[in-house]
């Protein structure tokens, strides 16, 4: 009998992921794409969130955020960076909230939880790689809304949600300091997205600092 290739694994499920990819190309930006992505982010003016430039920019995001949702199933956040607008936006799509996407305007990290957690993060910006990162339990965060008034994030909690919320603010939070998250792991540790039933065994796990 002649000798035959071994092929990889989840060849179908891969064929889908790149697919999902292609459908939203046309408006994520991904790195290498632009500098901006590893730059810090400008500030908002308070007196400019009731702006229409802002307000357009805030509607334009919620629409990106509900359409990548919509073509790939995945999604919880975006920065404002990733849609090649390099300000101090961050949109985070929450079903639990009246109007499903909660909007964050010049958020900053006040307080961090010396519990250390790693879980296995995907980026809008370096899809389909999978990085392991590390980072605090949970955070305290400062931000404007949309109403023009100032809010607090402070959901310290074991529940599964709730840990994956406080990751999304620190993710997100990363974008606005050039940062991504690939950037926070060995180059050894990223893969593919590939396994369709990787995310139903991932867990949140403990590190010590």
């Amino acid at each position: 009998m002649s000798w035959k290739p071994s092929l990889p694994p989840f060849r179908a499920y891969k064929k889908e992921v790149y697919e999902s990819l292609l459908a939203v190309s046309g408006f994520i930006y991904q790195i290498g794409e632009t500098e901006a992505l590893r730059q810090p982010s400008t500030p908002i003016p308070v007196s400019q969130i009731f702006s229409p430039n802002t307000k357009a920019k805030i509607a334009y995001m919620k629409r990106c955020l509900l359409k990548y949702r919509k073509l790939t199933g995945k999604g919880r956040g975006i920065a404002g960076v990733q849609l090649g607008i390099p300000e101090q936006l961050i949109v985070i799509w929450m079903p639990e909230i009246k109007g499903k996407v909660l909007v964050l305007i010049n958020p900053k990290i006040t307080k961090k939880s010396e519990e250390l957690l790693k879980y296995p993060e995907m980026c809008m910006s370096a899809a389909p790689a999978i990085a392991p990162v590390v980072r605090p339990a949970w955070v305290e965060v400062n931000y404007y809304g949309e109403d023009g008034k100032k809010h607090t994030w402070n959901t310290k909690t074991d529940e599964p949600l709730g840990k994956l919320y406080n990751r999304v603010f620190e993710h997100e939070i990363d974008h606005l300091d050039g940062i991504i998250n690939i950037d926070r792991v060995q180059s050894k540790e990223i893969i593919y997205e590939s396994d369709p039933a990787y995310y139903k065994t991932a867990s949140f796990e403990a590190v010590k600092a």
